[in-house]
């Protein structure tokens, strides 16, 4: 990993507070789109559109998916405390903090990149290209096994590794449905970073280290219910 080369990851190679994230999120992420890209365009010497960049009014589609991202965050995690998942703390703590505003900022724009490359990764490249020599079903499950063995740590249980299956399933079929990935690749971004800033809870078990945008909430409940350690997703 590039940031390992900075010193912002541990010994574990867990990003190393704010600036550790953003090194992941920013320079690994960059790294691997620019690669795909080059791949695509020199390689196999195919147009974006056959991986799902393609549509009229992408930014539009893509801010609708963002909007679209926040609201299912926001009703997952409100779900989560009225079962008794969480106690609520502090109301708007990161409104006081100009700095955290800023930092929210930043990490918007990296889970952009993050996200976008995911999507354009899996959901357009790989999925395009085994559809192309199989079939779709095939297409969607080959795509989302390898995201979950991607997303695979050392001793991760078994209901982590299918949640992380099943959402790539939904992101396949949100693609297939729409002939393009711009509307769960705004999804994707407001997913990830409004749970990462929004309550101070883990977003697929990294802590984005700043005060929450809407309510501080603490779990309380069961791991299966509020995601533990890995976060609500």
């Amino acid at each position: 990993k590039i940031e390992a080369w900075l010193g912002l990851v541990d010994a574990k190679g867990e990003p190393l507070g704010f600036a550790g994230l953003c090194a992941l999120l920013f320079l690994d992420f960059s790294f691997v789109g620019a690669v795909l890209f080059a791949w695509v365009r020199f390689v196999e010497r195919r147009s974006l559109a056959t991986i799902g960049l393609l549509g009229d009014r992408p930014w539009r589609t893509v801010l609708a998916g963002l909007g679209i991202g926040l609201a299912t965050s926001t009703l997952v995690v409100a779900a989560i405390g009225l079962a008794g998942g969480y106690a609520l703390g502090e109301i708007l703590p990161a409104w006081a903090s100009p700095p955290a505003l800023l930092r929210m900022a930043i990490l918007l724009a990296g889970f952009a990149v993050q996200s976008s490359v995911e999507e354009i990764l899996f959901r357009g490249w790989l999925m395009s290209a085994i559809a192309r020599r199989l079939n779709v079903v095939l297409a969607v499950v080959l795509t989302s096994t390898v995201f979950m063995l991607l997303h695979y740590s050392p001793h991760q249980a078994w209901d982590i590794m299918l949640g992380t299956f099943l959402f790539s399933v939904f992101a396949c079929a949100w693609a297939l449905t729409t002939g393009n990935i711009w509307g769960v690749m705004g999804w994707h971004i407001g997913w990830n970073w409004l749970i990462a800033v929004g309550f101070e809870l883990p977003i697929t078990g990294f802590d984005a280290h700043l005060p929450a945008l809407i309510a501080k909430l603490t779990p309380v409940g069961p791991d299966a219910l509020t995601g533990g350690a890995q976060g609500p997703e």
